[in-house]
């Protein structure tokens, strides 16, 4: 049983899609009946197309992807697009070619364009819910087969990334609008219904509703076609989106019955996402159907500043994408939100945007080639309901730009440092692309995305020319505008910048699809600025990686046949083919042999020769072969030789008739970059004085390919042409007898043009002249001179003039005639005349006479010149009698009168003197006075101004502790310059103050008087001398209590100006305190009993104990106290007294340490027994017959207390005995004194 893993790993995007060459079949009942199967055949099937018009490019086919994990995609494009993480990213797949015939992979298709990682496209609204445009294939009845007999018992089941196991007809609901897969495994059986064959293609339908992103086809298989064992390859075919399907493609080794298992592994960033968050998405596979419940959506406002965003990440088991893109929401949110007027301050460079990536791959890791796309890319915006910001959450759709040129690649040397690379790319311009293979392991990849803004950016405009952008991106929305607010937006991005979501991806290919090829953590990307004066900042420095994941996962006991396809140095120059199996001999039965077959390479031939490479492992093959499986893994290689191509380089004379300048031949290998260039051979014939027309060679090298490429470079002489005129002159000047001008001089012209041509390769110049107004001068009639007579009436005409006449001159000569003038002075003020000047010359002469002199005499006289008709340089003599006037009149002197009137308000107190400072306000007024200056006379005075004015009302201002007896000042209309000043006087009187005290009790914390008034006066006055005396009396009051002075406010000297608050000063009292000595007695007495009237007496020894007791003077409270001391330490030792005939039962009474009671001690005496043999008469005792008890009873008594209490003992222990305890104790007493008493007369005797 063949098991394949399939990972794949893309962000991309469907372009204008085509039919597929082959074609389902009609559905029956049955689920059997889901699966086709078609067969290969030569005859081709007419496929109808009705595709609905995507913005993609049909050019831009490759997958992008944009980082290492799905979150960093998520980020990146949420960065970019402004979108959440339910919106929908994808850019364009590299299956999605106009017209698919097949799902395979090719060389051409992976050369193809992508946009970059970030990008996204979903469907228009106005399609049906399925996954892409509409697309409807013809059926072909020589092409289907029915699947009923060939697939039965199918089973799938779908595991989600959550863990989730999902079997036909089951429901899950989602928490976005995303659901992302694990894994499709499918399970059948296969049977050869002797219609099956190899090459017959068996069709696993596929059906896919309300999803928006474009890259669902990685959530569902692999980018490769992938071996099942012992039947063929799978291939999920997604070319026609409304025709999706696993795709089994049959080989000669199945035959019979199989049970085939396939394990379809979801790409990292695969995924579905609802294009409308409010239906469900409905996987369908072979009429299984699964369904997700996404939840709504919600818009927020996308906000973030221009950014870069760089990144690489797997789409194929063979390739890793790198990527990088720009984004800016706030520009475009600015830009809406003020109707197109204020883009505002986002921080978008003004330069070049520019990537480098330095990759370092894994160990074996194998670069089989790096290709940029040909064109960058951008998106549609997701813009709000009222297209005023963009939005997070919603689905946009990549736009390939096609204004762009296609990617020039740029040749530099390995290692090439940032510096050359950026200054390299600068120069190349936008969409200009660097590869460079460093020999050590190492690849540089650059991408130059031109300018974000300014001159050189791209605009709107360009990329969608029919300028209704938003109406377009609105299609792909969730949210819908309306056409007014989508005609509002489109205009406003009309001539935008397009920076949201632009971008260009470059993919690398790896040799060995098998294994997990790696870019590591040590590759690194920069993205920098380059202006147009060629400084340079860096935007962002940040590490790269990613990861492939093995289209095929090999089976416990497999082994791998591995073939290589390398040119005849080692270098894998194609991906290589594998295959896994199990040998003969093992519990599991043998796999049939692996058919190896060469592949037709571009650029390459097979080596049918033996030829073995010592650095390749392996054998090496030279024609298809079978291979079995054998214990160990094995490798084989085919050798390729490069094939060697041509191109040629003609150089084109366009001016002499295409006539050929000379030939360039070039010869090289397949695929390598010729270093031959135009230039040198453009600039030798441009030294020529050639000029380039068309230069067809590529500027950084021909790249040889598998033909003959032949380029022109096409030339032309480079010419001066001018127009040429030429002028022949008749010139008439007329002069009079001094030679000055007296008319101006006549000049006739006669032109004669040609246009001459120059070429400045040859230098010959040709054209011929042409008249252009006539070949004749004509006669010419002297003028008429008043005053003057010409010599010559007439000047004779002139005939047959050409361009190479001489030029013609004549001169007519003016004589004078006699001539007179008068000059009148005139007063203008009195009307009269003052004087009167006769002058005489002749006609043209200037007379020498000036007025100044005249005119001087009289404004020296205060006239003033008024008009001077004569000439300033003198009058020049004509036919008539030419008269002046020289008015004068008298000088007036506006002489300028003011008048300033004041309003005076003095502030002051009682006593006059100053309360505030005095207002003074002023009203000016101007007038003119009119003055003859000749008759020294006042001839008018003009009105003041302005004739009236008011001074406004005056508010008193506010002194504190007084009032003004006028609160205001009122307004004085009807001043004017004739008015008198005004004085005004405001008097203050003093405010009646008072000074307050507080007395406060620190001891108790409480307020013994508050702000009780202490005195009274006016304003600012002294406080008196009784007012001290009153305060200090008061404080000393509270002294004599017994109270203690804290802290005394000083009284002010003077009161306050502040009628709004009084002064208080605050005295603060603590309580006094006072010692008493205390003393207290207490005694040791000794009690002596039994001995009659001999019993002593009883003996006091007294202890005083002492100490301090602090009381409060005010409460009389303790406050505190020291602890109490004795006078003494211990009572002294007392010796019982001797009583003759008596027996003591306490020789001596210890001594017992002091304390604060009152001690007893009992003593008791015995009389001495009377012996037998000296009988004496017995003794009484004094308190009793019986003999006392021989014990010592210890009465405490409580310490005397301090007087007024009287002193209280305790009683002692004896005195309280029960009395008949007491009689039989003494009873018990005696008798033993008794006993002791004989026993030491005996011991006596």
């Amino acid at each position: 049983m063949g098991l394949v893993s399939v990972a794949i790993a893309t962000l991309a995007m469907y372009g204008i899609v085509g039919g597929s060459q082959t074609v389902q079949a009609d559905e029956q009942s049955s689920m059997n009946s889901q699966v086709t199967s078609v067969s290969d055949s030569s005859e081709k099937t007419e496929t109808e197309k009705a595709v609905v018009p995507t913005p993609i490019s049909e050019d831009a086919s490759s997958v992008s992807s944009s980082s290492v994990s799905e979150n960093e995609i998520m980020d990146a494009a949420q960065s970019v697009s402004g979108l959440q993480s339910s919106s929908t990213e994808s850019t364009l797949s590299e299956d999605s070619s106009p017209s698919s015939s097949n799902s395979s992979s090719t060389e051409e298709e992976s050369s193809k364009p992508s946009p970059t990682p970030s990008q996204s496209e979903t469907t228009p609204k106005t399609e049906e819910t399925n996954t892409a445009p509409q697309t409807r294939a013809a059926r072909s009845r020589r092409s289907v087969t029915e699947a009923l007999s060939q697939i039965s018992d199918f089973k799938v089941t779908v595991t989600t990334k959550d863990g989730t196991t999902m079997s036909s007809g089951d429901e899950k609901t989602l928490s976005n609008q995303e659901i992302a897969f694990e894994q499709i495994h499918m399970k059948f059986t296969l049977t050869q219904d002797g219609t099956l064959k190899a090459g017959t293609k068996i069709r696993i339908p596929v059906k896919l509703v309300n999803n928006a992103y474009r890259a669902y086809y990685s959530n569902l298989g692999s980018g490769t076609e992938e071996p099942i064992n012992g039947v063929g390859t799978i291939k999920f075919e997604h070319s026609d989106p409304n025709n999706l399907a696993y795709v089994i493609t049959l080989n000669n080794q199945f035959e019979g019955q199989k049970i085939v298992e396939i394990t379809q592994k979801a790409a990292t960033i695969g995924k579905f996402t609802a294009k409308s968050s409010y239906e469900n998405i409905v996987l369908e596979i072979n009429g299984n159907t699964f369904t997700f419940k996404p939840q709504p959506r919600t818009f927020e406002k996308a906000q973030a500043p221009f950014a870069v965003y760089n990144s690489a990440s797997s789409d194929k088991a063979d390739s890793i994408k790198l990527g990088t893109s720009t984004g800016d929401a706030n520009y475009y949110n600015n830009l809406l939100s003020s109707d197109g007027k204020n883009p505002g301050q986002t921080g978008i460079p003004q330069g070049d945007i520019i990537s480098i990536y330095r990759i370092k791959p894994d160990n074996g890791s194998k670069i089989i080639s790096i290709k940029p796309d040909p064109k960058r890319y951008t998106s549609t915006l997701a813009i709000s309901e009222d297209g005023k910001y963009l939005v997070k959450g919603d689905t946009p759709s990549s736009i390939s730009i096609k204004s762009d040129p296609d990617n020039k690649l740029i040749d530099l040397p390995a290692n090439s440092t940032n510096d050359t690379l950026l200054k390299a790319l600068k120069q190349a311009g936008k969409n200009s692309s660097v590869v460079i293979d460093n020999g050590d392991g190492t690849y540089t990849v650059a991408i130059n995305l031109g300018k974000m803004i300014g001159e050189g950016a791209t605009t709107y405009h360009e990329i969608w020319p029919t300028d209704d952008y938003a109406q377009m991106g609105d299609k792909y929305q969730e949210i819908n505008r309306t056409e007014e607010v989508n005609k509002k937006v489109s205009a406003i991005l009309k001539d935008a910048s397009v920076i949201q979501g632009t971008g260009h991806s470059t993919r690398i290919t790896f040799a060995d699809s098998s294994i997990k090829n790696t870019i590591t953590n040590e590759s690194r990307s920069y993205s920098y600025n380059v202006d147009d004066n060629g400084n340079v900042t860096k935007l962002k420095e940040e590490t790269i990686s990613a990861a492939t994941t093995p289209s095929n996962a090999r089976a416990e006991g497999q082994k791998k046949i591995t073939i290589h396809y390398v040119d005849t140095t080692g270098k894998e120059i194609e991906t290589q083919d594998y295959q896994f199996g199990f040998p003969s001999g093992g519990s599991v039965p043998k796999s049939p042999d692996y058919k190896a077959t060469p592949k037709t390479i571009a650029g390459y031939t097979l080596v049918t020769t033996q030829n073995p490479i010592t650095s390749i492992s392996g054998k090496q093959l030279t024609t298809s072969q079978s291979i079995a499986f054998e214990n160990n893994d094995q490798d084989f290689y085919y050798v390729y030789a490069v094939n060697k191509s041509n191109a040629k380089v003609t150089y084109i004379d366009d001016t002499d008739g295409n006539k050929v300048l000379e030939t360039k031949e070039l010869t090289g290998d397949y695929n390598t970059t010729d270093s031959y260039r135009t230039t040198e051979t453009i600039k030798k014939y441009t030294d020529q004085n050639y000029e380039l027309v068309k230069d067809e060679y590529p500027p950084t090298g021909v790249k040889y390919n598998d033909k003959l490429q032949t380029f022109e470079v096409h030339l032309k002489h480079k010419t001066k042409t001018e127009t040429q005129k030429r002028t022949v002159k008749e010139t008439i000047r007329y002069v009079y007898e001094n030679g000055t001008e007296a008319k101006p001089t006549y000049v006739a012209t006669l032109d004669f043009t040609r246009t001459a041509t120059t070429d400045l390769v040859t230098n010959v110049t040709t054209g011929d002249w042409t008249a252009e107004n006539g070949t004749s001068f004509v006669a010419v009639t002297s003028p008429t001179i008043k005053g003057y007579t010409p010599d010559l009436a007439e000047v004779p005409a002139v005939d047959n003039i050409t361009a190479n006449s001489y030029n013609i001159e004549k001169t007519v000569v003016y004589k004078a005639n006699p001539a007179s003038a008068k000059v009148t002075y005139i007063d203008d003020t009195t009307g009269e005349t003052l004087e009167t000047k006769n002058l005489n010359g002749r006609y043209g002469q200037t007379d020498p006479y000036r007025t100044a002199e005249t005119i001087k005499t009289y404004t020296d006289r205060n006239y003033e010149l008024v008009s001077d008709g004569y000439p300033a340089t003198g009058v020049t003599y004509n036919e008539n009698l030419q008269t002046f006037e020289v008015h004068l009149r008298h000088k007036m002197d506006l002489v300028e009168d003011r008048r300033t009137v004041y309003e005076t308000i003095k502030y002051v107190y009682e006593d006059n003197t100053e309360a505030a400072d005095t207002t003074v306000q002023i009203l000016d007024f101007v007038r003119l006075i009119k003055k003859d200056l000749v008759t020294n006379k006042i001839v008018r005075k003009y009105s003041w101004i302005p004739s009236t004015r008011t001074f406004p009302e005056v508010v008193s201002p506010k002194v504190d502790g007084y009032t003004p007896d006028k609160a205001t000042v009122a307004a004085v209309e009807q001043i004017t310059g004739d008015s008198a000043d005004i004085e005004e006087t405001v008097t203050y009187k003093a405010d009646k103050q008072k000074v307050t005290y507080t007395i406060i009790d620190d001891t108790a914390q409480k307020t013994l008087k508050d702000k009780e008034v202490l005195t009274s006066g006016g304003s600012d006055t002294p406080l008196s001398a009784s007012a001290r005396e009153k305060y200090d009396l008061m404080v000393n009051a509270y002294l004599a209590q017994g109270y203690e002075l804290v802290s005394k406010d000083q009284l002010p000297a003077k009161f306050d100006l502040d009628s709004s608050h009084d002064q208080n000063v605050v005295v603060h009292l603590k309580h006094g305190i006072t010692d008493i000595q205390e003393s207290k007695d207490v005694n040791l007495t000794v009690r002596y009993h039994g001995a009659g009237d001999q019993t002593p007496e009883d003996k006091v020894q007294t202890a005083t104990w002492t100490r301090t007791v602090t009381k409060d003077k005010i409460t009389g409270t303790e406050v505190s106290a020291t602890a109490w001391t004795s006078d003494k330490a211990n009572y002294d030792a007392v010796p019982s007294p001797v009583i003759p005939g008596y027996s003591v039962d306490i020789e001596t009474v210890p001594s017992e340490a002091v304390t604060q009671e009152n001690i007893v001690k009992d003593v008791h005496y015995t009389a001495n027994p009377v012996t037998p043999d000296k009988p004496t008469p017995p003794v009484v005792p004094s308190v009793s017959d019986k003999p006392a008890p021989p014990t010592l009873t210890v009465v405490q008594t409580p310490p005397t207390k301090l007087a007024p209490a009287k002193e209280k003992f305790l009683p002692s222990t004896g005195d309280v005995q029960d009395g008949s305890t007491f009689t039989m104790l003494t009873g018990i007493g005696l008798l033993l004194s008794a006993l002791g008493l004989v026993g030491r007369c005996k011991k006596e005797d």
